[in-house]
């Protein structure tokens, strides 16, 4: 049952839905036209389908549209230009670096620019081949072939997000939500009865960089899009309530951050643990299983009885005394404010005009939204060697060069501008994504041509062979954007057997120069990541960890404000949150990337690793002074609360400074602004009182930590 659900899944993903319109486009005018003798204006056709696809890329229609028309008409022009001009072998190569430059500056605009801009430079490149594979003929027919490729897949992509407006939308909330599940799942590894403590933050980090460019995307969906917003059917309505509610789910996650590895020895062994630990999988499969039945358009349904695992939960705890109790409640309430949003969810979809106490997200869409800038003066603040989008330009533009002389030295081969490809494809702005780009491409490349040799001559049938190469196509579509060495895998094998109907080549010669060239682009790629204007991550992160402890500061002051106050605006409070979260991925993110840079540079790995650990453990202890507060509404701050919590703002600020100098929108003695402490102050008795004080005590020993390991990252 589970396999046939994640055959379903994949089967209505984003990523299998943009595998099969792909192929469907690109197979269709060599298949017609194949009917009827011209099957080399198919493949031009093709061709032109292949560049327009880079940039329909997911989001709201408008930008897809309009970046879709502005690849049709830039390939037109640029293909149309390049076969003119073809044969001046000088004025191609004094235009090749020109192209190359202007076009990988187009990165300082995001990832719809960047993909515009490898459209347009895989398009010059391909205009250079030779091949025969897609006949001869003019320049203006070749381009208007390609245009009519492009018109095509626009057509046909347009059409389908016409038919299925929501689709993309839910596709990326299910996503999200399969990424928010999973990252209960290894949360609940805390309370397994083995614990290994690095190994399963590790986890949990590496998840929240996924969680976090998953959020990114559906925000753009679901609040940039105005047809959704405005949209008051249920579809329309729940895909922007469940989304809302799907951040606070995994901020409760957040919220739920102990000295695990102290609790381990108290209560590991214990039962209480072990039910914890089912209620975390539990809840982990119930968010799985309402993104599937989003995915699939369906209504979905509870499948545990939550208050009967909470209940039992109740039962274990209160067998312990009462100081125990405190620690093992908070996470028993924690849990079950994550069951009651995962109900809400659900009435959601089954009761209609279902209401919600909090506030309602429609009233601050807006405010998650900012305007793209295409403007000349953002161009210009990157053209200088500080810029790694300026320094990447210029080392693809050697590159570029460097191989296309490198292509006259390669004998008898009819594909040599496979080198150029390889180059674009590889050349990323940082050593360690080039580094892994070269090693997936080339392990592809190898298994993917055993493929498609063993297909080619132990298939003799037409007809499966032609079905095989099909479902490759279609697999390597799904995969190329996602899961780079298994979508190279795919197209290698698939380009193989497609030369076997378009030529007369040699199959073992096809694979050897695909793969001699990939060796050589992938080399000169590399090589030139270490000698050519090097983009060194390790520069970058004292700024990255900087911004993420400005986001720090920004949220915790928020938080004291409100602890303080008991108000807060809701809309600062949800854009600090986010970019809290932001921020969190972006030093994770940086880590894993400066530890596959090579160990020229005195950065100890294991602080940077602590860093990132004493960076998630500070956002989860802030969230859980928030939570402790919003569930013990007569619960009030005392006098050393707030000292303490001025004295947390200052030693903050003090190891942002370690980072080079800073602005902050407070002072720390800010809280203390139009407030009047003898309104709230009284005292209380019993323990709960001093659960803030813990909280507090436990931030200002991990803002203590992320000083003294920033102290000794700073060289």
């Amino acid at each position: 049952m589970q396999y046939k659900i994640k055959i379903e899944n994949f089967i209505n993903s984003e990523m299998f839905s943009d595998g099969l319109k792909t192929a469907f486009s690109i197979i269709l005018p060599p298949l017609i036209l194949g009917f009827f003798g011209r099957i080399d204006i198919g493949v031009n056709i093709s061709l032109g389908v292949i560049l327009t696809h880079i940039c329909d890329i997911p989001g709201i229609m408008k930008d897809r549209r309009n970046f879709m028309i502005l690849s049709i008409i830039c390939t037109f022009i640029i293909s149309f230009a390049t076969k003119t001009l073809s044969d001046i072998t000088w004025l191609i190569f004094g235009i090749l670096p020109i192209i190359t430059f202007s076009m990988s500056m187009l990165t300082v605009y995001g990832q719809r620019a960047t993909n515009l801009g490898m459209s347009v430079m895989l398009c010059y490149v391909m205009s250079l081949s030779n091949s025969t594979a897609g006949g001869n003929f003019s320049p203006i027919e070749n381009s208007l072939m390609i245009l009519a490729g492009g018109l095509w897949y626009l057509f046909i992509s347009l059409s389908i997000s016409q038919f299925r407006p929501y689709k993309m939308a839910q596709q990326a909330l299910a996503d999200c939500m399969n990424h928010v599940a999973e990252y209960n799942r290894i949360k609940g590894k805390y309370y397994e009865t083995t614990l290994d403590f690095e190994k399963t933050t590790q986890e949990l980090l590496e998840e929240q960089i996924l969680i976090n460019e998953k959020q990114d995307l559906v925000r753009e969906l679901v609040y940039n899009n105005k047809k959704l917003v405005k949209d008051t059917t249920v579809i329309g309505r729940s895909l922007v309530f469940t989304f809302s509610d799907l951040n606070d789910i995994f901020e409760s996650f957040n919220a739920t951050h102990f000295e695990y590895e102290k609790m381990h020895e108290k209560f590991g062994q214990d039962e209480v643990y072990r039910q914890i630990n089912r209620i975390c999988n539990k809840t982990s499969l119930e968010l799985k299983s309402i993104a599937f039945h989003i995915n699939t358009s369906r209504i979905p349904k509870s499948k545990f009885d939550f208050e009967k695992e909470l209940f039992k939960l109740k039962e274990q705890i209160d067998l312990y005394d009462d100081e125990d109790k405190i620690v093992l409640n908070n996470v028993y309430l924690n849990l079950k404010h994550i069951v009651q949003k995962i109900g809400f969810i659900h009435r959601f979809f089954h009761e209609k005009n279902v209401k919600e106490i909090k506030k309602n997200p429609y009233e601050h869409l807006e405010h998650f939204t900012s305007p793209k800038e295409y403007t000349l003066k953002k161009l210009r603040d990157h053209l200088n060697f500080k810029s790694s989008i300026f320094r990447h330009a210029l080392r693809l533009s050697i590159v570029m060069i460097i191989g296309f002389l490198t292509t006259f030295l390669v004998s008898n081969s009819e594909h040599s501008y496979w080198i150029l490809l390889t180059i674009l494809v590889i050349m990323k702005p940082g050593f360690s994504v080039t580094k892994k780009r070269n090693y997936q491409r080339l392990l592809g490349t190898i298994f993917g041509g055993l493929i498609g040799i063993f297909v080619v001559y132990f298939i003799t049938n037409l007809q499966i062979k032609f079905v095989i190469m099909l479902i490759l196509m279609i697999f390597a579509y799904t995969y190329l954007r996602h899961i780079y060495v298994i979508g190279t895998l795919f197209l290698t094998a698939y380009i193989l057997i497609s030369f076997s109907f378009l030529t007369e080549y040699n199959t073992f010669d096809i694979i050897g120069e695909r793969l001699m060239d990939t060796l050589i682009g992938g080399s000169l790629a590399f090589v030139s990541s270490y000698l050519i204007f090097p983009s060194w991550e390790s520069k970058n992160i004292h700024q990255t960890f900087q911004k993420a402890l400005i986001s720090n500061y920004e949220f915790l002051f928020r938080i004291f404000s409100y602890v303080i106050r008991r108000d807060m605006n809701m809309t600062d409070y949800k854009l600090a949150r986010k970019n809290v979260y932001v921020n969190m991925a972006n030093v994770t993110s940086i880590f894993q990337r400066v530890i596959s840079e090579p160990k020229k540079s005195n950065i100890n790995a294991k602080e940077l690793n602590r860093f990132t650990i004493f960076n998630h453990s500070f956002v989860s202890y802030t969230l859980g002074l928030l939570e402790l507060m919003q569930r013990k509404k007569n619960l009030h701050v005392k006098t050393e609360h707030i000292d303490l919590m001025i004295k947390i703002l200052n030693d903050l600020l003090a190891v942002i400074v370690i980072f080079g100098e800073h602005k902050t929108s407070y002072h720390p003695n800010d809280l203390l602004n139009d407030f009047q402490m003898p309104i709230l102050y009284h005292e209380i008795e019993g323990r709960e009182p001093d659960l803030i004080m813990e909280i507090l005590e436990l931030i200002e020993e991990i803002v203590f930590d992320l000083r003294k390991v920033s102290q000794k990252m700073n060289w």
